[in-house]
């Protein structure tokens, strides 16, 4: 059985590498590529096929992979007739055209064959496990990538994707206070703006300062820090300013705990669109022109860590803790937990996080203006965190995307008018969209009391279990 891993895993690496190599090399063997379709030349003849011809080289000079590809797919649409493609040339332009998906392809395989070796050779259990989810991690992000540059990054599809990534870190933020700690807050969109303006303030480029600051003779800051650095920076704000709001209302409890929170982002609201504050917040003005992410795999790559980093403290003593506040206070502290000391840092840890979402949330909507933060934003959130469940990160993940898509992609269809033939299908209007989320919604929540995961967690250990129960009881009377 070992023997049969290693070869497998030997031809997985083998063909790992072709494909990251094959990729590479697909750039630098354009140019002749080109020269092996016109063999006779004809370009030099026919004034559309050379103007053609130079697209697909101007863009190569550029670096500019889109144009190039553009350029590519009109080249050959408008003169196969005239071009020699073979077997050869074909799979050439398809490892060009296809070089980022066929590299994430080849990084699966690479990490298949290694997890393959793990599982034949190392003994112990744990690193086995560690090598299947981080195999499962690969084949998300690579599925992914490979989805994103097949059906394009500004697609329908990965607009939920991105804004899925964003609100489930919100929202496992939210349930690490709200149904981890037992601690009632809907403070999460003012964590979430002070994030968002804080990375907004210091990722601007100082060039572009006095266009964003027209109002304010370029602001105060006059200049800029680099991406990571300014979402760090987004989440200690808002760590910081929760620390604060912390000191007197975590001696509240229940409502009026969340009453005083509710109050504290309404009051951030209104302060970050004073004028006085103009020179550092722009006002009411947008903040703009700082930089976002291209590409899907950012915000799940910075949502994902956050969301480990989490559920790390989640099962660590701390996570125990917080869990035991939540389940009776007056037991937690007889066993000598300090109430205070761990409610402020669930909170404090909460809001961090909160604010490293704000900042992706700015990057994902281009813009930050405080007027979109409102009560409503938290509303969302905390009915994300009470669909998947109530002490679930699994469960906060999974209704993120399927909060996101279905208010934002699914029902589309509901707020357009439909006729079919002469009959005009009733109801189908703008806003009755929102009706059928909203009854969807209350479904949900009668049939599943306790939210889709209830205080449960997705196990990989657990699926396997059950399965193999499922397959010995078969056999048993």
């Amino acid at each position: 059985m070992k023997i049969f891993k290693t070869i497998i895993a030997a031809l997985l690496v083998v063909c790992a590498l072709f494909m990251i190599y094959t990729s590479y090399t697909a750039k630098d063997s354009l140019p002749g590529l080109l020269e092996r379709m016109d063999p006779q030349n004809l370009a030099e003849t026919d004034s559309q096929m050379q103007r053609a011809k130079k697209r697909v080289t101007d863009g190569l000079m550029e670096d500019n992979k889109e144009k190039t590809l553009r350029g590519l797919e009109r080249y050959l649409n408008g003169f196969a007739d005239k071009l020699v493609i073979d077997t050869q040339v074909q799979y050439e332009l398809f490892a060009y055209q296809n070089g980022p998906s066929m590299i994430a392809g080849g990084l699966l395989l690479l990490v298949a064959g290694i997890v393959l070796i793990l599982s034949a050779y190392c003994k112990i259990a744990q690193a086995r496990r560690l090598g299947i989810h981080v195999l499962l991690i690969t084949v998300l992000f690579v599925g992914v990538y490979i989805l994103e540059n097949t059906v394009g990054a500004n697609s329908m599809l990965m607009m939920v994707l991105k804004k899925g990534a964003i609100y489930a870190l919100v929202a496992v933020a939210m349930n690490l206070l709200n149904g981890f700690t037992g601690l009632f807050s809907l403070g999460q969109a003012g964590f979430m703006l002070i994030g968002a303006y804080v990375y907004a303030i210091f990722s601007i480029e100082t060039g572009n300062r006095a266009q964003v600051y027209q109002y304010y003779a370029g602001g105060l800051i006059q200049f800029s820090l680099p991406t990571l650095v300014s979402i760090a920076l987004a989440g200690l704000a808002a760590a910081f300013f929760a620390y604060l709001i912390g000191l007197p209302v975590l001696r509240l409890k229940s409502d009026y705990l969340a009453i005083a929170t509710l109050g504290f982002a309404e009051i951030i609201r209104a302060v970050f669109q004073y004028d006085g504050l103009g020179p550092i917040t722009n006002g009411s003005n947008l903040l703009r022109k700082f930089p976002v992410f291209e590409t899907v795999l950012f915000p799940f790559a910075v949502a994902g860590v956050c969301i480990l980093l989490i559920a790390l403290m989640i099962h660590s003593t701390y996570g125990r803790a917080f869990k035991a506040i939540r389940d009776d206070e007056i037991a937690a502290e007889a066993m000598g937990i300090n109430l205070y000391h761990h409610k402020q840092m669930s909170f404090v840890i909460s809001s961090f996080f909160a604010g490293v979402g704000g900042a992706l949330l700015a990057m994902y909507q281009t813009t930050v203006q405080a007027k979109a933060f409102t009560a409503a934003m938290t509303y969302e959130i905390l009915l994300i965190v009470v669909i998947g469940g109530m002490g679930s990160i699994s469960g906060s993940i999974l209704a993120s995307f399927l909060f996101v898509a279905a208010s934002e992609w699914w029902l589309r269809f509901l707020d357009n008018a439909t006729v079919i033939g002469n009959f005009k299908v009733p109801l189908l209007r703008s806003g009755f969209r929102m009706v059928v989320f909203s009854v969807v919604i209350m479904a949900v929540v009668l049939f599943y009391r306790q939210g889709i995961m209830g205080d449960k967690e997705f196990s990989l250990s657990k699926l396997r279990d059950r399965f193999t129960r499922g397959k010995g009881g078969a056999g048993r009377v």
